[in-house]
C-alpha cells in the first residue's frame, strides 16, 4: 500500500514537472493594451505618439515631426526578454509619402536590435520588405540595400495588414496577411544580437499605426 502511494506521488511529481517545463518553454505575452510607463516610447522634439483610432481601430499612432533618412525608432515593452518565438501584430501606414513601418526584435536598447520593415509604396516589388540589424546611433539602411535582405510582398497602401514572424536561431520567416507561405525568409540573423525585447518599429515616416502585438516565446 505504501509503495503504491509513493508511486502515485512520484507520478504526480513527474506530470507536474513536465507541465511546468512546457509552460516555461511556451509563454505568450499579449500587448494589445499598452501601458506607457512600462514601455520605451519616445516623445521629444522630433517624435511623438497618441492613442487614438485609425480606420475604426484603436491603435498606437506614431508621428515624426521632421523627416530624417537616418531615423529608426523601436517602440517596445521594457520587461520582455525574447530569443526565439512567434511575433504577431497589425500595422498600417497613414502617411502621404515615405512609408517605413515594421517590427523590431531582440532589442537590447534603442540603437541595438534587429528589424523587419515594410514599404507600402513599393508593394509588389523586391523592396516591399526589408530586413536589417541596427547597431549604430543612426539607422544605416544604406549598408543593407542588397536584394538578399529584401523580399516581394503585396501590401495595402494605407489599410491595416497583419504580420506574423517566426524567429528561431539564425532564421526569421515573415508572413503577411495570413498567407500560407512566408514572404521573407532570412537565414543569417545577426549573431551579436542574441536576445532582447520585441516591439514596433517606426522609420522615416510622418505617421505609423500599430496594434495587437503578441509575442509567444519558445
Amino acid at each position: 500500500m505504501e509503495r503504491k502511494i509513493l508511486g502515485t506521488i512520484l507520478l504526480l511529481m513527474i506530470v507536474y514537472a513536465q507541465a511546468l517545463k512546457a509552460q516555461n518553454q511556451s509563454v505568450t505575452h499579449n500587448y494589445s493594451v499598452i501601458k506607457p510607463n512600462d514601455w520605451s516610447i519616445p516623445r521629444n522634439d522630433t517624435v511623438d505618439y497618441t492613442f487614438n483610432e485609425y480606420l475604426g481601430q484603436k491603435a498606437l499612432l506614431m508621428k515624426r515631426k521632421y523627416g530624417n533618412y537616418k531615423a529608426g525608432t523601436p517602440i517596445y515593452p521594457k520587461d520582455l526578454n525574447f530569443k526565439d518565438g512567434i511575433i504577431e501584430m497589425d500595422i498600417a501606414w497613414p502617411g502621404a509619402k515615405g512609408g517605413y513601418i515594421g517590427f523590431a526584435f531582440r532589442i537590447k536598447d534603442p540603437h541595438h536590435y534587429e528589424t523587419v520593415y515594410f514599404r507600402p509604396e513599393s508593394s509588389g516589388t523586391i523592396n516591399a520588405i526589408q530586413y536589417m540589424p541596427e547597431k549604430k546611433a543612426d539607422f544605416n539602411w544604406w549598408d543593407y540595400e542588397s536584394d538578399k535582405y529584401q523580399a516581394k510582398a503585396t501590401l495595402p497602401m494605407h489599410s491595416w495588414f497583419h504580420v506574423k514572424a517566426i524567429v528561431k536561431g539564425s532564421t526569421v520567416s515573415v508572413f503577411v496577411n495570413n498567407e500560407a507561405k512566408p514572404s521573407l525568409v532570412y537565414n543569417h540573423l545577426d549573431g551579436s544580437l542574441k536576445s532582447g525585447s520585441v516591439g514596433y518599429w517606426f522609420g522615416n515616416s510622418s505617421d505609423g499605426a500599430y496594434r495587437n502585438l503578441t509575442v509567444k516565446k519558445f
